[in-house]
């Protein structure tokens, strides 16, 4: 039934007919169970001590109230389909943004499909916990799942579909960073100058804005030519580009000035050539004889950086981080890097 006015809630028991009469959407509520809810409502309300009148006028309140909050209850949702609804609502992120987010809903769903499976309004801090804690992955994935969820039931409580978020009170321990050293500098020297043979000349541009912009190699494949100012000497990385969707300028210092002029390349279209990932494991392959670390370039960028200008602030801005902790705990490493390298390192053409 829609129930209209107050007036109307509070006649709408009378309909029925005396005790054994259909009310409440048609279930019959026998003498019994009548007077049992009328003394419930009677102790919540004041009890005893009230007049007549008084506790009348205290019940009326109360289902009038009570009838409210009904009215006004969140839609009954799993946490599957809330997920649902927010990845289609991620039509505008990048296309690896939303892979990702399905990837990782898609193996909860296979995982603990019981807490997916749950009401939004029956999930809380402590089942939450239980089951990201039954899936087997690393600690930094189980926080990645963490957030992405936190993300969903924030997207629910928006479109009030729950009343609160028990993933905001859920933290994992942040994992061990690992240390990622820079390459040495006979690799970083050899790395160089086989990007330099015919082969792999297109792989100069990435090379360089990575090596010495500490553009991450997500980032790198979406930059364009325009987005490199030669006039103002700043690589603008924009929030489409960026891992954290802020926009960011990084100084065009005159080594990577130098090395993008040497390279020859046409400055059109985007950065990284045609078939770029076979390209560069090609280069790297045939640079190192060890395995590849992800951002390993961005890791000496930021070594080379700080032992060069020890200017922890404005290397802080140019990497895109929101505070000082990453930078510190997992970038700046320096091992095996001299003071003499860091100059050469900087100096144009100098490698």
């Amino acid at each position: 039934m829609i129930l209209g006015s107050d007036s109307e809630i509070l006649s709408e028991g009378r309909r029925g007919k005396g005790h054994g009469g259909k009310g409440c959407g048609g279930v019959r509520l026998g003498a019994g169970l009548l007077r049992r809810l009328g003394l419930e409502l009677s102790e919540l309300c004041g009890g005893p001590g009230l007049s007549e009148g008084e506790l009348l006028r205290c019940c009326r309140e109360a289902m009038v109230l009570g009838v409210r909050e009904l009215r006004g209850a969140p839609r009954v949702m799993s946490l599957a389909q809330a997920a649902n609804a927010c990845g289609e609502a991620k039509v505008q992120r990048r296309p690896r943004t939303r892979s990702e987010f399905r990837s990782v809903c898609a193996r909860l769903c296979r995982e603990v499909p019981d807490l997916m499976a749950m009401p939004l309004h029956e999930l809380t801090a402590d089942v939450c916990r239980e089951a990201l804690e039954r899936v087997r992955t690393s600690d930094r994935q189980r926080r990645k799942m963490r957030t992405i969820l936190h993300g969903v039931v924030a997207f629910a409580l928006r479109r009030g579909w729950c009343r609160r978020n028990p993933l905001q009170a859920l933290e994992f321990p942040a994992p061990r960073e690992r240390e990622v050293a820079p390459l040495e500098w006979a690799e970083l020297r050899r790395l160089l100058r086989t990007a330099r043979l015919p082969m792999h000349r297109p792989c100069m541009p990435p090379l360089g804005l990575m090596l010495w912009a500490g553009v991450r190699p997500a980032e790198v494949c979406r930059l364009r030519w325009e987005d490199i100012d030669f006039e103002e000497r700043v690589v603008v990385i924009r929030p489409m580009q960026a891992k954290t969707g802020g926009c960011r300028h990084v100084s065009l210092l005159p080594v990577l000035e130098a090395w993008l002029a040497e390279c020859d390349a046409e400055r059109s279209g985007r950065v990284c050539p045609p078939n770029w990932e076979r390209r560069w494991r090609r280069l790297r392959d045939a640079a190192l004889q060890r395995p590849w670390q992800q951002d390993v370039l961005r890791h000496t960028f930021a070594s080379y950086h700080a032992k060069y200008w020890h200017d922890f602030a404005r290397l802080q801005a140019e990497m895109g981080h929101r505070s000082a902790s990453l930078l510190r705990l997992r970038y700046l490493s320096m091992r095996g890097v001299t003071a003499r390298q860091a100059e050469l390192f900087w100096r144009a053409r100098a490698l």
